[in-house]
């Protein structure tokens, strides 16, 4: 059999970061032992809504879903998409020209920097971010440069950046994954304005969009640059309706920029199939109090992290949103030698924060997809981990 070499483009993209942790898991969670406590990924754990689940049902046994649709996307889910804006951030979306449909925000994400981004542009990403972002520059040929990220409120240090006089995309992400950071105003409008100054788009990632706690809702960049002179925002419904088998993601924003990710996803993807953007449509536009019960399931979460954690010493802040814990590691510990250890001897597997860029070093991400008990359970291996350790 002929042994091919891989493109260079693919051959020079890093391994992927979660896959040998995904194998690692597997093969500890095949042999004998406690069942493995796994909060290294951002798997929700949840059901999708009823109502929703019935719609894809519905939509399913309807012969017009049985055929290819169109690239644009139903006019159902991208009025749906527009409703929400307008309900939510007070946002104007033209459902016709500033939307796009995708397979997943991966897809969108993937499909705003390839549209934009030239080979030897810089791309600037957000220092510690997650690892995909690095993928799509690599992918483009662009040059990353990276934004630091500075604690405790993990805001951008765009000052950092003041001898950059161009660039072609700045990536923000919040609720941010992997810190549970909330963006303030000034960020968003200081993103803005580094994107007009250096002539870039400005693509924020809002992965998390309803995942805000204590009452803080998550902004939007649209509703920042309401005129979206340079903005578009990626969405995905798997976290805010527990949909992240279903595979629904979204754009929307600069009309020009969603014109250019749809003319490349009109050549690097297929469409959507039918009924789920159907079901996508019921999920938007119907009754959000599942939305609003999953924040409160997954605040009550983070506080049982956040105090076991703090009960047994550990210095660590209570995440803003998302559904993860970001923690600096005591001590000036590898993270990945402790995850590795963690793993093997107390079949606690968590994500090193070493997987999110340099600074990320020294930090764990652990998140909140399980229930109570599981998590509780999870501090208390912790905590015997640490005193053997």
């Amino acid at each position: 059999m002929s042994e091919f070499t891989p493109a260079a483009r693919v051959a020079g993209l890093p391994v992927n970061f979660w896959g040998g942790m995904d194998r690692e898991i597997a093969r500890l969670a095949a042999e004998p032992g406690p069942a493995v406590i796994d909060v290294s990924k951002g798997n929700p754990d949840q059901p999708t809504p009823e109502h929703i689940v019935a719609a894809m049902q519905h939509e399913v046994a309807d012969p017009r879903n049985h055929r290819y649709p169109s690239y644009a996307g139903r006019p159902s889910v991208r009025e749906a998409i527009s409703l929400r804006y307008r309900e939510d951030h007070g946002v104007g979306v033209d459902p016709e020209t500033e939307v796009a449909i995708f397979h997943g925000s991966h897809e969108g994400f993937m499909a705003a920097v390839l549209a934009i981004a030239d080979p030897g542009t810089n791309v600037v990403l957000p220092d510690p971010g997650y690892p995909i972002y690095t993928s799509a520059a690599d992918l483009a040929g662009a040059s990353v440069v990276p934004l630091p990220l500075e604690p405790p409120r993990y805001q951008p240090d765009f000052d950092a950046l003041a001898d950059v006089s161009a660039a072609s995309v700045l990536v923000l992400n919040y609720p941010n994954n992997p810190t549970g950071a909330l963006a303030s105003r000034a960020t968003l409008e200081a993103a803005v304005g580094f994107a007009k100054r250096t002539g870039a788009a400005f693509v924020h990632d809002f992965a998390y969009s309803s995942l805000g706690f204590d009452g803080n809702r998550p902004l939007s960049a649209l509703g920042i640059d309401r005129e979206f002179d340079v903005t578009v925002e990626v969405q995905t419904l798997s976290k805010t309706y527990s949909m992240a088998g279903w595979r629904v993601g979204f754009a929307a924003g600069n009309a020009s920029i969603i014109a250019a990710m749809k003319r490349y996803q009109s050549h690097a993807f297929s469409t959507m199939f039918g009924a789920t953007q159907e079901a996508a449509a019921v999920a938007l536009e119907g009754d959000q109090s599942a939305a609003a019960d999953l924040v409160a399931l997954y605040q009550r979460r983070r506080d049982v992290v956040v105090d076991g954690l703090r009960a047994i010493g550990w210095d660590v802040a209570a995440p803003e949103g998302t559904f993860f814990v970001w923690v600096r590691l005591p001590g000036d510990q590898d993270a990945v030698d402790f995850a590795r250890r963690l793993r093997d001897e107390a079949r606690v597997a968590v994500a090193p924060g070493d997987g999110f860029g340099t600074r990320g070093r020294g930090h764990i991400r652990l998140g909140l997809v399980h229930d109570e008990n599981t998590l509780r359970e999870l501090i208390e291996r912790l905590a015997a981990f640490a005193r053997r350790n």
